[in-house]
C-alpha cells in the first residue's frame, strides 16, 4: 500500500538541479502509462413522437456542444417504450466542463418533454513515452487566484482525477491564523515483494498566484509501502519535508503494536533528521509535521 500526502509550494533551486539530471538520463528510458484524453459521455433518453429525424437533431446538436469527432446511437425496448443512448467522446479533458455541457444537454431536453440522464467518465489511452515526457505530463499547475477553499478543493479534485486518481482525497481549510491547509492522499495495493514493482504513477500538484508558483509554504510527502515476504511484513515509511527526505524501515511490523510501531517509526525519522508527529491507529500510520 503507498499512500501520498504532500503538496508542492516552492521549487527549490536543488530540485531544479537535480530535476535535470534526472531528464537527461531518463530520456532514453521509455515508459508505458495511461493517459486522460478527454470526456465520455454517455446521453440516455426517452420519449413519444421520437423518430429517425429527431435522433439526428439530437446527435448532431450533442456532436457540436461537446466538440467530438462523432457521436454513436444505441436503441433498446424499455418499459415506457423505446429508449436512446447518445455516446460521444468530448476531447476536453475537464471533467467538470464536460459535466457542465452534459447537464445543460440534458436539461434541455427535459425542458421538451423527454426523461434524460447522463453519465461522464475519463476516456484513456496507453501511451509509452520517454520518462521525461510522463513527468512532465504529470505535473498539474492550479492557479489560487480568487477561489474559497471549497473551491480550491474541487479543483485539486478534479485535476487529479483527469490525471487518472479518481480516489484521490483532498482536503483544503482555512487556519484561523491565517494560511491554507491542503492536505493529499492516494492509497493503492499491489501485489509482490516491492522490490521488481514499477513506481506509481504519482503526479506533481504546483499551486500558482498571479501565473507564479507559490513560495514561502511549507510541504510533507509520505509514502507508506508495506512488503510482505512469507509471513513477516516490512513497514517502509519514506517522507519529504522541505527538501529533506528521510526513510524508517521496520521489519516484522505485523506483530507491533500500534504504540510501539509509532515509536520505531519516530525514532527513525528523527535520526534522520526530521522531526515529525506519527500516530497509528489499527496499523494505519499518519504522520504530520510538527507545528
Amino acid at each position: 500500500m503507498s499512500a501520498l500526502d504532500s503538496i508542492r509550494t516552492r521549487p527549490a533551486v536543488a530540485t531544479v538541479v537535480f530535476g535535470v539530471l534526472l531528464v537527461v538520463a531518463a530520456m532514453v528510458v521509455p515508459v508505458s502509462y495511461q493517459r486522460v484524453v478527454g470526456q465520455d459521455v454517455a446521453l440516455t433518453f426517452a420519449g413519444k413522437g421520437i423518430g429517425r429525424q429527431e435522433i439526428g437533431a439530437i446527435a448532431r446538436e450533442l456532436k457540436g456542444a461537446l466538440g467530438s469527432d462523432g457521436v454513436m446511437v444505441d436503441a433498446s425496448t424499455v418499459e415506457q417504450g423505446t429508449q436512446f443512448v447518445l455516446r460521444a467522446t468530448s476531447p476536453q479533458r475537464s471533467g467538470a466542463r464536460a459535466q457542465r455541457v452534459a447537464g445543460e444537454f440534458a436539461r434541455g431536453l427535459a425542458a421538451k418533454g423527454y426523461s434524460a440522464s447522463f453519465q461522464v467518465t475519463p476516456h484513456r489511452e496507453r501511451v509509452r513515452y520517454p520518462a521525461a515526457a510522463y513527468a512532465w505530463d504529470q505535473i498539474i499547475h492550479i492557479s489560487v487566484d480568487g477561489k474559497s477553499a471549497a473551491q480550491l478543493e474541487q479543483d485539486i479534485q478534479s485535476r487529479l482525477s483527469e490525471a487518472g486518481l479518481p480516489d484521490a482525497q483532498v482536503s483544503v481549510t482555512d487556519r484561523p491564523e491565517g494560511g491554507r491547509e491542503i492536505q493529499l492522499k492516494v492509497e493503492r495495493e499491489a501485489v509482490g515483494d516491492g522490490s521488481t514493482a514499477p513506481p506509481e504513477p504519482m503526479p506533481q500538484v504546483v499551486l500558482t498566484k498571479d501565473g507564479a508558483p507559490l513560495s514561502g509554504g511549507e510541504g510533507l510527502s509520505v509514502k507508506i509501502r508495506k512488503m510482505k515476504i512469507n509471513d513477516a511484513v516490512t513497514l517502509v515509511v519514506e517522507v519529504t519535508s522541505n527538501d529533506k527526505t528521510a526513510k524508517a524501515e521496520v521489519p516484522n511490523s505485523q506483530s507491533m503494536s500500534d504504540a510501539d510501531l509509532a515509536g520505531a517509526i519516530t525514532a527513525q525519522l528523527k535520526r534522520a533528521g526530521l522531526d515529525t508527529r506519527v500516530t497509528v491507529v489499527n496499523g494505519k500510520v499518519q504522520v504530520e509535521p510538527v507545528k
